[in-house]
């Protein structure tokens, strides 16, 4: 190598190193420049939370003569302190104080670490997380600890506003706590929440309101599990630290969901009752993005207590292959917006406070406020739900094959027979009746040709018309299973937040269903009424989708969160009465009850949390005399003698499901092979069950539950508003106490006078 060709090759790199060099310079000076932009944006964010002036939030329980009027009704009064944001609900006749923080006489015992009694003591509570970090964890805190202030206190008209703010964490929390007639409101303006570079995941806004220690008294928590259930106050609690915390309407498929095996909550509302001193509360508004969390004594604190909380971002589970199943857990980026949150809390006079009185509350905002109608004058006896399936299919080596169980000449015949047992007021829900039957969804029309068709559904819809009786054709629209209604699962698919559509398989032989976009299947619905309406039905059964799944839709084309999913059904529902006439559901959420005439197979069970220490029939309370009911199908009891002294309990009417008596082998059916179906097998048993239910219930249709307790162990009482009383004895022994008998394994009707 020449020393010609040698300099050439040292000044070419020093002249590469020396570009190297200015190239960094210049990447420096960049980056600089951003760095000092992001610390001019955190620094304008840090000033959004200064104090300026305002106090710092102190620890411990504010002072009870700190209080000052603030709004007052006929029943009650709202007394706040501006220096906590704290507020107290006085019922004027007896002087009974709710307050909206931990009862100060128990206080001083409260043994919780120091964090998590500032945290209890606190009029807002708040989980975030660092949500650019999908390794980060999340943290609960209060005021105190991330040194909070209160911005703004304002009264008004009924009550006041109050700005909380977290400066230590950048969060800043309008609400609004205001008396209305005979509750208190509170309300989290969500178009006025500040954050900063921290993201939101739920606020628990006055969670200690009406809480109270096991200590010396009797109570409990109100959950709406399933249909219903009570965490008894108890001391010294074994199980630690287990809290109860579900989405109301059910769990959203479109975001991570801890497999719990828990009930769904269809209602918004919980309650806490302790001596003679009670409250319910009702989630009023945004209730599609709330949880009810509850937490027995021992659990977080040494009180039990319940409160709403508000869900402004959930986990979902972020796919990297869809072939591995590898992938990463993360958080969903924009905050949920709802126009309000609010919770509305009414206290309850002494006599009325229990679940039964809870339910008398809930039970008039639903008239009052939701328009749900009281029923009309019913027939004299009670109604019979009917549910008769045309087909299902099974796996085949090489495709399904179809299993016949009853066609529209078949069910005539069925009907009739029951109609001559003397049961007469009967309802059908038609299911089964589209191509390919039972597990086959899309495409239901025309009704399937091997059942009798079109012609032959309006043959037997017109001869129960005859007698009378009103038919209901069943459907579920929220599944696709065979791409008809021009359904393509890439396009039309209901998609999870990591863009995923998701699936439904109920048996692992049988392909998966398509969740549908709610916008899709609300169009799909749309087309369909006329069809429902030239068959001649009476209404339409919807069963296991519409009013019952609220998934968030991240579907580009059809995108709907969860409160976009409850106003479609809801419109759904309303187009559908106003062309048919008539609707049912089964297990319905409680939003849908302005249109649904008839809950069918309404939940009579809870969750079997180690906490929960009774079932009670909160929903049926409420539901008596609103709307009719039934429970599971009478056929398909695990425990036939019990679940039938249930149903009278619960004041609920028969159903059965069943198929003509030459029906195919259904054991491999995908959906009814563990049903026995052949309605020959089950006549005598309807005419007996009818009968006995009949002389229960059948005078007490419309009137309301006003009373449910337990009266000795394993016998029930429930009372109407008549004065009528209902006394179900589970026990294997007599029940014989002040007069009343009741056999082992039976019920006994009085009306009026002895008290049992």
């Amino acid at each position: 190598m020449t020393a010609r060709k040698l300099n050439f090759k040292l000044i070419t790199k020093l002249a590469f190193i020396a570009v190297l060099l200015v190239g960094i310079g210049y990447v420096a000076l960049v980056a600089a420049g951003l760095w000092n932009h992001q610390a001019e944006v955190v620094s304008l964010e840090a000033g959004l939370f200064e104090a300026k002036g305002a106090a710092p939030y102190q620890a411990g329980l504010p002072v009870e003569d700190g209080f000052e009027a603030v709004g007052e009704s006929a029943t009650l009064q709202l007394l706040a302190n501006k220096a906590s944001g704290h507020f107290q609900v006085i019922h004027k006749a007896t002087g009974n104080i709710w307050r909206s923080y931990p009862d100060p006489q128990y206080w001083q015992d409260e043994t919780v670490p120091a964090t998590w009694k500032n945290n209890l003591s606190s009029p807002v509570m708040v989980e975030y997380v660092n949500a650019k970090n999908y390794k980060s964890s999340s943290v609960t805190a209060g005021l105190i600890e991330n040194q909070g202030y209160l911005d703004n206190f304002q009264a008004t008209e009924n009550g006041f506003k109050v700005t909380f703010v977290l400066p230590k964490v950048q969060f800043k929390i309008p609400v609004e706590v205001s008396l209305q007639g005979d509750y208190v409101e509170t309300k989290i303006i969500d178009s006025e929440i500040v954050e900063g570079a921290l993201s939101l995941l739920n606020i628990k806004l006055y969670p200690l309101f009406g809480a109270q220690p096991s200590t010396g008294q009797e109570g409990y928590i109100l959950l709406p599990d399933g249909s219903g259930s009570l965490i008894h106050f108890k001391e010294n609690r074994i199980m630690q630290q287990l809290t109860y915390n579900e989405s109301v309407y059910g769990q959203d498929l479109s975001y991570y969901n801890e497999n719990t095996g828990r009930q769904r909550i269809a209602m918004p509302v919980y309650g806490i009752k302790s001596g003679d001193q009670a409250f319910v509360a009702v989630i009023s508004q945004g209730e599609a993005f709330a949880n009810v969390y509850a937490a027995p004594s021992g659990a977080v604190g040494r009180s039990n207590w319940a409160t709403t909380e508000w869900q402004y971002r959930k986990r979902f589970f972020q796919s990297v292959s869809k072939s591995t199943g590898e992938g990463f857990y993360t958080y969903s980026g924009e905050k949920f917006a709802a126009e309000a949150r609010a919770t509305r809390y009414y206290p309850l006079a002494p006599e009325k406070s229990d679940y039964a009185g809870m339910a008398e509350v809930y039970r008039n905002y639903l008239i009052q406020e939701q328009g749900v109608k009281p029923l009309a004058e019913p027939k004299k006896d009670i109604p019979l739900y009917v549910d008769i399936v045309g087909a299902d299919i099974e796996k085949g080596l090489f495709a399904d094959s179809y299993l016949k169980a009853t066609t529209t000449s078949e069910a005539i015949e069925l009907v009739n027979r029951i109609y001559g047992l003397g049961i007469h007021n009967m309802q059908v829900h038609y299911s089964g009746w589209q191509q390919d039957g039972y597990s086959t969804h899309g495409g239901y029309f025309p009704v399937d040709k091997r059942l009798g068709g079109n012609d032959g559904m309006r043959s037997f819809i017109a001869f129960a018309h005859t007698l009378e009786i009103p038919v209901y054709l069943t459907a579920n629209y929220t599944l696709n299973t065979n791409g008809d209604d021009r359904f393509w699962w890439r396009r039309d698919g209901l998609r999870n937040l990591a863009g995923t559509v998701l699936e439904e398989q109920n048996n692992e032989d049988q392909d998966a269903a398509v969740f549908v976009s709610p916008k899709f299947y609300e169009k799909v619905v749309a087309g369909d009424l006329k069809d429902y309406k030239s068959l001649g039905a009476d209404g339409i059964y919807y069963e296991d989708g519409i009013g019952q799944q609220v998934n968030t839709d991240f579907n580009s084309r059809y995108k709907a969160s969860r409160a976009d999913v409850v106003a479609v059904q809801s419109s759904i529902l309303e187009k559908s009465k106003e062309a048919i006439g008539s609707l049912a559901a089964n297990n319905v959420n409680f939003y849908a009850l302005g249109q649904i005439d008839h809950v069918h197979r309404l939940s009579d069970d809870y969750s079997y949390d180690v906490f929960i220490s009774e079932e009670i029939p909160f929903a049926q309370i409420v539901l008596h005399g609103l709307r009719t009911y039934t429970l599971e199908w009478s056929n398909v009891r695990d425990e036939f003698e019990d679940e039938f002294l249930r149903s009278i309990e619960y004041g609920a009417y028969p159903a059965y499901v069943l198929s003509g008596d030459a029906a195919d082998d259904l054991k491999k059916s995908y959906s009814l092979w563990y049903y026995s179906l052949n309605y020959k097998d089950w006549i005598d048993r309807i005419g007996a069950e009818y009968a006995k239910t009949n002389e229960a219930l059948a005078d007490v249709q419309s009137e309301f539950i006003t009373e449910h307790r337990t009266l000795a162990p394993k016998v029930k009482e429930t009372a109407y508003s008549s004065g009528k009383r209902i006394i179900v004895n589970y026990n294997e022994s007599d029940y014989n106490h002040n007069g009343v008998f009741v056999p082992a394994k039976d019920f006994a009707v009085i009306r009026g006078g002895t008290e049992p």
